[in-house]
């Protein structure tokens, strides 16, 4: 089973096929709440079981992952590269605040992290950053040359 990527930039009608190979991805993965990482178990355990080795990067808890997959394809790395939601409690997001954290989180190191995980990604050599959703993957793939994509269930 290969892995098959439309892009209407690729001569020859627009469709790259990789072959079956050992692939490495990169799957970035929001730290705010259990949702995106339980989500993301589903692709990751498939991706492993498939054969293919997956870096986990997160400030989810690890155990969320390596409770599930028991494998040495696997690998999380803890980092924070986004914020998330501020809740002032359960079903209150506190506007003003998120604001605030996103920019020190995000904005103010920018070029550090996007340098960082460039040649992160670079060194890993990793084929594709999957992300679910750190906006800050995407621009880190592009930036060291590799094919990115998001996953989540926003409309």
């Amino acid at each position: 089973m290969g892995i098959r990527v439309q892009d209407g930039d690729v001569d020859g009608g627009g469709e790259v096929t990789a072959s079956p190979q050992h692939l490495v991805f990169a799957y970035y993965i929001t730290g705010h709440g259990f949702g995106h990482a339980t989500r993301a178990i589903e692709v990751v355990r498939h991706l492993v079981a498939a054969g293919h080795d997956v870096h986990v990067v997160t400030a989810a808890p690890e155990f969320v992952f390596t409770t599930e997959i028991a494998s040495p394809s696997l690998h999380i790395r803890k980092v924070l590269l986004d914020c998330g939601a501020v809740q002032a409690d359960a079903l209150t997001v506190d506007r003003l605040a998120r604001e605030v954290q996103y920019h020190q989180t995000t904005v103010v190191p920018r070029e550090s992290i996007l340098k960082t995980e460039a040649e992160w990604l670079n060194s890993i050599k990793a084929d594709l950053v999957v992300s679910d959703v750190v906006p800050v993957a995407c621009r880190a793939a592009a930036d060291a040359g590799i094919r990115s994509v998001c996953v989540t269930n926003f409309r």
